[in-house]
């Protein structure tokens, strides 16, 4: 059984914080909800923003994304890569 991270949303509500984890897994049943799971999910996330945290704070990073609305922007930050910023 092994799963693998492929994004993490995170949503700010008036209630508190919301993480939308997707990732894909082998020889598990969608089995949605459960505490096993969820507290897989919740390790996965914990770990990836951990790493994410630290790209951010150890030099350059590089921008991908364009801003089509002018009432919200999507960007995309990229750390841990490569090649060097432009």
């Amino acid at each position: 059984m092994s799963r693998v991270l492929r994004s993490i949303g995170v949503t700010f509500t008036r209630e508190g914080i919301e993480f939308a984890v997707t990732y894909a897994h082998d020889g598990e049943q969608p089995m949605p909800g459960t505490k096993k799971r969820t507290t897989a999910a919740a390790t996965m996330a914990r770990k990836a923003l951990e790493l994410a945290l630290e790209g951010l704070g150890s030099g350059p990073v590089l921008w991908g994304g364009f801003g089509t609305n002018t009432q919200v922007s999507k960007d995309t930050i990229i750390v841990e890569r490569k090649e060097r910023a432009a």
